[in-house]
């Protein structure tokens, strides 16, 4: 039988491709290639974390509310009730940005950026021409790239690049109309293996099989039993090891049996780790670190 990853002991975690990996340490890398998603992840994603108990209460929590806003506005779809709470703490986030950081003197003007008078226009402008995340940088990087690569006629940038982007747009229109004309296109890797409901196995897979633990096998069966509740396997059974397993969802999970053979300080895929506590509120809550 073929299984994405051997059943392990609450120690070990299973990663979350989408959340991409952990940054570099800005202290030692932010002036040597520091990529725009390390910054993205640090500041948006692991920063209320990293600054609490460093930054001042009154400043964290301004902070927090930008944080909170931000994670909302760069989504895909967005819920009419989410976007009013996010136009409300960034308004706050805004207002209390200038009482904390110039105190609103006009001799001290020039040190408030304009994008953070423009943070007041994002949830409006998001109900007017939709979510920025679809239309603004992340979108446009992404669109120079692949047609700055077909530019053929250095002597002549510019109308090249026109040439290519028309050429692209008429292509598009083409297969919008006709959507025949797009072939179809294999997205499964090289040794994939797809078991169906969204599930794809990955590559690196075992060349031999593996025996599993007490514990892993009560795990597999307990998944496995049939509507009765009687277990299927018995303590010899194996299975063949798959380091990767690709979610409906998209992201992947990997497996320790490989993650294990990377050095530590080398170690730096995002992990879920889901964390149980005494608080109602927080019980089963999925952490990203």
């Amino acid at each position: 039988m073929e299984v994405a990853w051997q059943s392990r002991c609450s120690s070990d975690t299973i990663s979350a491709g989408s959340f991409d990996r952990p940054p570099c340490n800005p202290a030692e890398k932010i002036n040597s290639g520091y990529k725009a998603w390390e910054f993205l992840i640090y500041i948006f994603g692991l920063g209320p974390g990293i600054f609490y108990n460093i930054l001042l209460e009154k400043y964290w929590k301004n902070f927090c509310k930008l944080i909170f806003s931000f994670r909302i506005v760069n989504q895909h779809k967005i819920l009419s009730a989410d976007l009013c709470c996010a136009h409300h703490a960034l308004l706050e986030f805004v207002e209390e940005f200038e009482h904390l950081y110039y105190q609103r003197h006009i001799d001290q003007l020039h040190f408030i950026r304009q994008s953070i008078h423009a943070l007041t226009h994002l949830a409006p402008e998001t109900v007017r021409i939709g979510p920025g995340i679809c239309s603004s940088q992340w979108t446009m990087e992404q669109s120079i790239g692949d047609l700055g690569g077909e530019i053929r006629q250095p002597s002549n940038i510019y109308a090249n690049l026109s040439q290519r982007g028309l050429l692209r747009s008429q292509i598009n229109a083409l297969k919008a109309m006709v959507p025949d004309l797009e072939e179809a296109v294999n997205i499964l890797p090289r040794g994939a293996k797809d078991i169906g409901g969204g599930y794809v196995l990955l590559r690196a897979m075992g060349q031999k099989l593996y025996h599993l633990r007490d514990c892993e096998v009560d795990a597999l069966s307990l998944y496995l039993s049939d509507a009765d509740g009687e277990n299927v396997l018995d303590s010899h059974f194996s299975v063949i090891q798959w380091a990767r397993l690709r979610l409906p969802n998209g992201q992947v999970a990997r497996s320790a049996w490989k993650e294990k053979l990377k050095p530590l300080e080398r170690l730096r895929t995002a992990r879920n780790v889901k964390v149980s506590c005494s608080l109602p509120s927080l019980v089963h809550t999925n952490l990203v670190t």
